[in-house]
């Protein structure tokens, strides 16, 4: 993913809500979301390297994954940063503790939300800080630390916070938080070293760069309601008119 927009136990009805774009270059072959056999997720898939962006297992226990944007840091190489989410589901092993053992790996700049089913894990391999255990509250998270004061960040927050009055959630409630395609001033762009006809295009919400061959090319909300039961929503960009992808399952313990 490269917008993540995250309201952890503060709904009094709907313990999660989560709402993600996945930006990538058009070319690059995926999968949309399915149950993979092993490891037991449902989850979309990177056709090139294997892995996935997001993928949750019956359990509710789930990963989102992100690019940490350096475009000053020219190096290669590394085992693929989707695999992240599929060793974490994959593995009986606390998010803490999955993301402690993260900080002696090379993979390229990445930033993870974990969930085990008890607590919410934020890890960011540029951060220097240790992986934090998060309180209840609302979280944004695109493509440099967690909550980095960039617009698209700050919009998804502040509509994700909108939601927390409502009673009544639904998916396309979510998702519409992540369709502002606004870009933001040039004086309140980041600087993470890519050229500024990037750092423009990058600073929507929702991507639409044709001539870059490059956008938003998924958009998938989780929903979890106070009886354990788990609702997701993937809308596909790539091929125009394509239907909606509906999943429920009651959480098992």
């Amino acid at each position: 993913m490269c917008l993540i927009v995250v309201a952890h136990q503060v709904h009094p009805r709907y313990p999660l809500l989560l709402a993600a774009n996945r930006d990538e270059f058009r070319q690059r072959p995926t999968q949309r979301m399915h149950h993979w056999p092993q490891p037991n997720m449902l989850a979309g898939k990177d056709l090139q390297a294997g892995g996935t962006w997001l993928g949750v297992s019956s359990d509710g226990r789930w990963a989102a994954l992100t690019n940490y944007r350096d475009g000053r840091n020219k190096s290669v190489g590394g085992p693929s940063r989707g695999h992240i989410c599929t060793d974490f589901i994959e593995q009986d092993m606390s998010a803490l503790g999955f993301a402690q053992q993260l900080s002696q790996q090379s993979y390229a700049g990445f930033n993870v939300l974990l969930w085990d089913g008890d607590n919410l894990v934020y890890y960011g391999s540029q951060n220097e800080q240790a992986p934090q255990v998060l309180e209840p509250g609302v979280y944004g998270l695109s493509n440099a630390h967690l909550d980095t004061d960039w617009p698209k960040v700050n919009t998804v927050k502040t509509g994700m916070a909108n939601l927390l009055d409502e009673s009544e959630v639904a998916h396309q409630h979510l998702q519409s938080i992540m369709f502002n395609n606004q870009l933001a001033a040039d004086h309140m762009l980041p600087d993470t070293g890519i050229p500024l006809a990037w750092e423009q295009r990058l600073s929507a919400c929702f991507i639409d760069a044709p001539e870059m061959d490059y956008g938003t090319r998924t958009c998938i909300s989780l929903l979890q309601n106070q009886q354990g039961q788990l609702h997701i929503k993937e809308r596909d960009f790539d091929i125009a008119e394509s239907p909606d992808q509906d999943f429920s399952f009651s959480l098992t313990p």
